[in-house]
């Protein structure tokens, strides 16, 4: 999969190098700089994962920049800490779409950060290319400068499904984290498996990071045969361990 990510990343620079070839005196004494920002989470919870997004985008620019350097330009990547917020994504879209030099962008790492931001790249059409969000609400609006190269929560909530079914469960119980990302997977997750059977114990979301205490006393007494979590690793984590 990373392997997959960073071709199509490196596809992405070629691409650009075809529009520079396309742009009125874009010809080899032309100067001039191309921008590919990043937008993922680089401080906080989930910076794990957003500093891969960043460094991952950081190689292929590395390793597809050579044609348009040939042509005359600078190519830089510009990366943005949204920090896994909404507002700040938001934010952040409003100040890339304002530099006229950033051609795309590679984020985000959250579906609920990625939806509202790509309204703003819709206004001048920047290009996203988003290589983590599973949301279908991403690509289901039909904005042709959205794109992404990942698996969609409705195929991979199935997944999940169909694994439990393999393995004989009969009862679960759903949590997920109130994201855009966890919420959406799970609802998924329990669609499928209620039409494979299985009964759902329970279905609520939290926010809590620490103390499960409260959640987790009613599903022990529920005693079902699977706990499935839809969300981010840095609240799953704890959680799953407690959980044990």
């Amino acid at each position: 999969m990373r392997h997959s990510r960073l071709r199509h990343l490196s596809i992405c620079v070629a691409a650009l190098a075809a529009v520079a070839l396309a742009t009125p005196g874009a010809d080899a004494q032309s100067k001039g700089t191309i921008k590919i920002a990043t937008q993922s989470p680089l401080s906080g919870g989930q910076a794990s994962l957003g500093e891969g997004i960043k460094l991952g985008a950081q190689l292929a620019v590395e390793k597809g920049k050579a044609s348009l350097e040939k042509m005359g330009y600078k190519v830089e990547l510009v990366p943005y800490d949204d920090q896994a917020k909404p507002d700040v994504g938001v934010a952040n879209a409003k100040n890339i779409i304002a530099d006229k030099d950033i051609m795309a962008v590679i984020g985000h790492l959250n579906s609920g950060v990625a939806i509202p931001s790509s309204e703003v790249y819709k206004e001048v059409n920047v290009v996203m290319i988003s290589p983590a969000n599973t949301n279908p609400v991403v690509t289901d609006r039909g904005y042709p400068n959205v794109n992404r190269v990942c698996g969609r929560d409705d195929v991979q909530g199935v997944v999940g499904s169909e694994f439990a079914n393999a393995q004989k469960v009969k009862s679960v119980y759903i949590i997920h984290d109130k994201t855009q990302y966890g919420q959406s997977i799970a609802e998924f997750f329990k669609a499928d498996s209620e039409k494979k059977g299985v009964k759902v114990l329970g279905f609520e979301g939290t926010e809590e990071k620490s103390n499960f205490d409260p959640l987790l006393t009613p599903i022990k007494a529920k005693n079902p045969d699977v706990i499935y979590f839809g969300g981010i690793y840095d609240q799953g984590a704890p959680f799953f361990k407690h959980a044990r």
